[in-house]
């Protein structure tokens, strides 16, 4: 049995690098959001719609739009890189036009795991890619995973936006920001969000393109706090984790 799941995960591990290395580092197109487009971290709607593999940040990733809003999908494999996601958070940055020295960008961070919220997820990830000291010890079910980041994972992260009455948001918020993140069945975590295209005050209606930044965030304070006994094993942090890795692109908004 544990020669058959090292070889799914093996040949799981060469399709997703054949994938990367088809894609460009940035996206290039624009197009029409997937029709009935669910934000819950399931990716299912996107089918193999991502647009790029950017080798900076180490993640796949689409943005596209339909008339009312902007979306971002972003897929992760890698442990390293999702466990700094969950540490730090993904920004997203849109500027008014190409200008990347906007002077107030609408900005947007999520996910923003604290304390006890923050530990309970990154034990859970960690317990699930790394062999654990205590031969007796059972990976965290997806499930619960994905219970543990929804319970923990209940703010948005604004700036730059003019009419909200706080840039903190929950994610339950009746702005129509919407962001979610979930693990899948092959524990790639698919991290979706929405934001209304009013907010974002293009110029000329968003006839042209406008620049964006995405950031990985880099953490500088140890956030780990021991939340239980089960959860014993403390995810071990890299260099490259407390790095904040970005990449500029842009976009133009697709018309029907």
């Amino acid at each position: 049995m544990k020669s058959i799941i090292a070889c799914t995960a093996f040949s799981l591990l060469l399709t997703v690098n054949s994938i990367a290395q088809k894609l460009p580092n940035k996206q290039e197109i624009s197009f029409r959001a997937p029709s009935k487009l669910k934000i819950d971290g399931v990716a299912k709607e996107w089918g193999d719609r991502l647009q790029a593999y950017n080798k900076s940040t180490q993640i796949f990733y689409a943005i596209s739009n339909d008339d009312k809003n902007l979306y971002l999908i972003v897929q992760a494999k890698y442990e390293e890189i999702i466990s700094k996601i969950i540490r730090g958070g993904i920004t997203f940055i849109i500027n008014h036009t190409t200008n990347k020295k906007d002077p107030q960008p609408v900005t947007i961070t999520y996910p923003n795991l604290r304390g006890s919220d923050f530990s309970r997820v990154a034990n859970g990830i960690a317990g699930r890619f790394y062999t654990q000291p205590d031969t007796s010890y059972k990976p965290m079910p997806i499930t619960e995973l994905n219970n543990r980041i929804n319970t923990g994972s209940k703010t948005i992260i604004t700036a730059g936006i003019k009419g909200l009455d706080s840039d903190t948001l929950s994610v339950y918020n009746a702005d129509g920001i919407k962001a979610a993140a979930q693990f899948d069945s092959k524990m790639l975590y698919n991290y979706e969000l929405a934001i209304p295209i009013k907010y974002l005050n293009l110029a000329d209606n968003g006839v042209n393109p406008f620049s964006y930044q995405l950031k990985i965030n880099g953490e500088s304070d140890d956030k780990f706090v021991p939340s239980g006994p089960t959860d014993h094993f403390p995810p071990p942090v890299s260099v490259a984790q407390l790095a904040t890795t970005d990449f500029w692109g842009q976009y133009t908004l697709s018309k029907q």
